[in-house]
């Protein structure tokens, strides 16, 4: 009996966010993570455990200067991106002129002459990029969805969409990398995307213009301070010696995935072009909470 044929795959950025990927890619038949790519032997190592447990076979591990090398060598057909949002482009673009299909942690990119280099490269080629927006498989949101097409409110004239970040799930982006406006786009960029592409969804269409504007009035240390509400932490590292991290970071060494907490210093207010680009999220599987990575990896 002839075995079925298998998409060979390729998982680009192995922090804590794409363990959800190899996981899933790993119980899928008709799949194989045939490569890793990122900056850390560790981490890498970690996910070919992963795939290890599943009874997989383990990947080849790639550093992202020989991305293109492995695309061929590896003979991918498919190629998953979850490292920082903002090397997204680094690695879609060239996937995708290589022939490879495409999908991307949200948001797709973090500006807009990125979004422009992205979808310009996905037109030239006719290849697919997915974006994984995993609000979709909401089941709440799934319900608005089919009363929506079932028309069951009629026609839709106009939108009025408010979405409350509790303090909590906001002060962890500003604990990580996202805090930095030129890893993540500001918080506009990196959390609205999810928002916008469910009305996108929701409506069957996309919009013509769209603008953001913003401040940084309730995170960042002076607003802390001010406040009253400053904590300080001790930075997690999934290291074995210290990094290189301007005061006022600490370090201590740890586990490879343990906890990861920080004092925030203060950033710059946020304005963005918000950007979205549709696509279903490939697994349902429930996201788990962060664990520290080097912030090179999501």
């Amino acid at each position: 009996m002839s075995r079925t044929p298998r998409h060979r795959t390729a998982v680009v950025g192995t922090g804590h966010r794409a363990q959800t990927f190899t996981r899933a890619l790993a119980e899928r038949p008709d799949h194989l993570v045939a490569a890793l790519c990122d900056p850390s032997p560790t981490r890498m190592a970690f996910h070919n455990r992963l795939l290890a447990e599943a009874g997989e076979p383990v990947a080849t591990q790639w550093e992202p200067d020989r991305f293109a090398d492995m695309l061929a060598k590896e003979e991918i057909d498919k190629v998953v991106v979850t490292t920082v949002d903002a090397e997204h482009d680094r690695y879609i673009v060239p996937a995708l002129k290589a022939g490879c299909r495409v999908i991307t942690e949200k948001p797709m990119t973090v500006d807009a002459d990125r979004c422009a280099r992205i979808l310009d490269t996905v037109r030239e080629t006719g290849n697919s990029l997915t974006v994984a927006f995993n609000y979709r498989f909401n089941p709440v949101h799934e319900k608005v969805h089919a009363l929506l097409t079932e028309g069951a409110i009629g026609e839709i004239l106009s939108v009025h969409f408010e979405w409350l970040l509790d303090v909590r799930h906001g002060a962890d982006y500003f604990r990580r990398w996202h805090r930095e406006k030129r890893h993540s786009g500001g918080l506009m960029v990196h959390k609205s995307g999810h928002h916008f592409d469910l009305v996108n969804w929701w409506l069957a269409d996309e919009p013509r213009d769209v603008f953001g504007y913003g401040r940084l009035g309730f995170y960042g240390r002076a607003a802390g301070e001010r406040h009253g509400l400053r904590r300080d932490y001790d930075r997690a590292h999934g290291a074995d010696r210290p990094p290189t991290i301007p005061s006022p970071w600490t370090w201590r060494p740890t586990t490879p995935c343990a906890p990861s907490t920080s004092t925030p210093s203060g950033t710059t207010g946020t304005s963005a072009t918000a950007t979205s680009s549709t696509g279903p999220s490939p697994s349902r599987t429930t996201w788990p909470s962060w664990c520290g990575t080097p912030r090179a990896r999501r």
